[in-house]
């Protein structure tokens, strides 16, 4: 049944979700291998690279991979590496686990996850609805994590994340695929069913776009949001509550999707996501104490759920459900290339100035061209129409 289908999916992506986490564990990291703030910011970076080559990958298989069991087994491969990254011995066997290993693992139960939802005839809503399971696990399992890292567990955390991957995969292994409804499918003769080339080309560019920068700020605050507190002397309490107040709002951000895309054009989604992302970036800049950042970095994580669920609603709308996974594969490089330079270049320059508001005020600029692009996505949809 599709229920169950996308139940079991949603659960491992929840788990492999824990990616979206991964600030919490920044302290330990460093604890354990005396490594740089800039070393750490890379750890999330590369995870992200992997991550997309996986998402890019994947559709390319030479079997479905839009199933439960493709997901299951994408999350039984993260679950080994999660468990030996919680054990490495250094910093580099750590990267290669943790980044590489894991990063892979959770683009291809992404993608593959992502890839039952749109089988299923009610899109809108189950889009959303996994984009938003994935966000999830970063609610839950950031906070863990920082609170086992106060009572001295350290990257000894990571064995939870594997557990709950292992136990997901199991249920999802036993779960039947969703057939392919008609309702799923591109009606005849539209364009999301026969784009001509040049045209189909010109979109992808543009989501492409509204994609790379409409994450960019996220993304950065995502790696680094523990590293942000902690400069501004946040306490424990307040850095925990701020922490799981960045997932719900990234979380929150994706389900919102799923109501708003009833309400309004996809492209006035998206304009809604940058303006909150805006304010929280300028808030961020100009914070009169960790409270007040708390606040916009939840405000930035927002925005940026909200850009995360739109971009495969839009591209499921505009391809269809046939095109779905290989055209969001390449979309989603998109992702990759925001998240990989985001936190890199965000801790690099902290570490040269010892202040994270040259990356906050670059972000704001992402997120104004983010605006120039999504205006020009929205008259594309207007023509197509």
């Amino acid at each position: 049944m599709t229920w169950r289908a996308l139940l079991a999916s949603g659960l491992v992506c929840f788990c492999a979700g824990g990616l979206y986490g991964w600030s919490a564990l920044i302290a330990p990291l460093q604890a354990a291998y005396g490594v740089s703030t800039a070393q750490t910011g890379l750890v999330f970076s590369l995870a992200i690279a992997s991550f997309t080559l996986s998402v890019i990958l994947t559709p390319q298989l030479p079997w479905q991979t839009s199933t439960p069991r493709a997901v299951a087994c994408f999350g039984l491969l993260g679950a080994v590496c999660v468990f030996a990254a919680a054990r490495a011995q250094g910093y580099v066997p750590f990267l290669l686990w943790f980044s590489g290993g894991f990063g892979a693992a959770s683009g291809g139960i992404y993608i593959a996850a992502l890839g039952v939802a749109a089988l299923t005839p009610a899109h809108r809503i189950a889009t959303p609805a996994m984009v938003a399971a994935f966000g999830t696990g970063g609610a839950v399992f950031g906070p863990v994590w920082r609170v086992m890292d106060a009572h001295g567990v350290g990257m000894g955390g990571l064995s939870v994340l594997a557990a709950g991957l292992l136990m997901s995969s199991t249920c999802a292994a036993f779960a039947a695929a969703p057939a392919i409804s008609e309702k799923a499918q591109p009606p005849a003769g539209s364009s999301a069913a026969h784009p001509s080339e040049g045209h189909s080309r010109k979109n992808l560019v543009v989501i492409w776009a509204v994609f790379a920068f409409g994450s960019f700020g996220g993304l950065m605050v995502l790696g680094l949001a523990s590293k942000m507190m902690d400069a501004a002397q946040t306490s424990l309490t307040l850095a925990s509550l701020g922490l799981a107040g960045i997932a719900i709002g990234n979380t929150s951000g994706r389900l919102s999707v799923a109501f708003l895309s009833s309400h309004l054009r996809l492209e006035q989604c998206l304009f809604l996501a940058m303006a909150i992302t805006l304010c929280g970036l300028l808030s961020a800049v100009f914070h009169a104490g960790p409270a007040m950042l708390c606040v916009a970095l939840i405000l930035i994580a927002t925005g940026y759920g909200i850009v995360a669920s739109t971009v495969p609603v839009v591209t499921r709308s505009v391809f269809g459900a046939a095109g779905f996974q290989k055209r969001f594969s390449f979309i989603f490089t998109a992702w990759g290339v925001a998240g990989f330079f985001a936190p890199w270049a965000g801790g690099a320059m902290f570490d040269a100035s010892d202040s994270f508001r040259l990356p906050l005020l670059i972000s704001a600029l992402a997120a104004v061209f983010c605006c120039l692009m999504t205006w020009q996505l929205g008259r594309q949809m207007a023509h197509d129409e």
